[in-house]
């Protein structure tokens, strides 16, 4: 059996867009979510044998709103890596996220990006980053 974590609308500050007076204060965004569990126990019924949900959302919150972002894209692969990386239990990731209001003059319910990640992905680049940074560092050479 998959279990599924999921949250809705969840509202962060983030100081994000492309320009600097965009970035100057924090907009109000929006996120949705689904979390894919690893396999857990049946009849588990003990919160560290799973992924704290209020946890999770703290987390969420506090990675978003610690720093500034040019783009959605950029703060959606920033939160999945800091929950991939926090909490191990976590399978695979589907995010949701849009600025509210839409930052466009039209009339738009909603427009932002949906990011997806599965726990194998997000190892396997992982390994490559620090593969990457490992060869840097051997062709530098000693100092």
């Amino acid at each position: 059996m998959s279990k599924t974590l999921f949250f809705e609308q969840l509202s962060i500050h983030v100081r994000i867009g492309t320009g600097q007076e965009e970035r100057s204060r924090p907009q109000r965004l929006l996120l949705s979510g689904e979390i894919e569990l690893s396999e857990i126990p049946w009849g588990n019924d003990a919160i560290h044998k799973t992924v704290d949900y209020d946890r999770l959302l703290r987390e969420i919150v506090a990675k978003g709103e610690a720093s500034e972002f040019f783009l959605l894209e950029r703060l959606g692969e920033a939160i999945v890596d800091h929950v991939m990386g926090i909490f191990p239990g976590v399978a695979g990731m589907t995010l949701s996220l849009w600025k509210d209001p839409p930052p466009l003059p039209l009339p738009l319910g909603r427009v932002g990006l949906r990011v997806r990640e599965t726990r194998p992905r997000w190892e396997d680049r992982k390994s490559r980053k620090r593969q990457e940074k490992r060869n840097e560092k051997i062709q530098e050479g000693p100092e």
